[in-house]
């Protein structure tokens, strides 16, 4: 169990090189989370990651007294195997849901795509084939993410040091 959880803790550690500290699976969110931290104001706030072979998605998450609030959405994208932040919202007051955050995270995907087809020059993308494309990446990072988690104990705690 130990070399699958140096494994993964290499893979979240590639995945996004800013987060360090104790990582944890949390299998009922299907999120890797960062430690927590407390503002002055009593809330309490922390990072989940999802991650594929395509992208990695970093969910901004805050705790209040009586509710969870999606912060905001990073989206990065592998170039030459280092992820690169392609698209980001932020967001003020969202009360968090896993239904929500999908919706929230398809919309920033699809707009990446969009774009990037308008800069790359490619026409003729349908409105279904963007919509395609962004229920495979967005599929994928929970699949996969799941698929990693399931392979270490679910909830368990991993070290990535800096």
């Amino acid at each position: 169990m130990k070399s699958m959880e140096n494994k993964l803790a290499v893979a979240v550690k590639n995945a996004l090189p800013q987060l360090s500290g104790n990582i944890t699976y949390n299998e009922a969110a299907n999120l890797f989370l960062t430690p927590g931290y407390v503002s002055q104001a009593g809330n309490m706030y922390q990072e989940g990651v999802r991650l594929s072979r395509r992208m990695a998605v970093k969910f901004s998450i805050g705790h209040g007294i009586y509710h969870t609030f999606l912060n905001g959405i990073q989206v990065y994208m592998w170039d030459e195997g280092k992820p690169k932040m392609v698209a980001h919202k932020d967001y003020n007051n969202f009360w968090w849901s896993e239904s929500e955050a999908q919706r929230e995270l398809k919309s920033v995907v699809k707009s990446y795509l969009v774009n990037e087809s308008k800069i790359q020059e490619i026409y003729g993308i349908t409105e279904a084939g963007f919509n395609q494309m962004t229920d495979e990446l967005v599929g994928e990072t929970r699949e996969t993410t799941a698929l990693i988690g399931s392979q270490t104990m679910p909830n368990s705690t991993l070290c990535i040091e800096r």
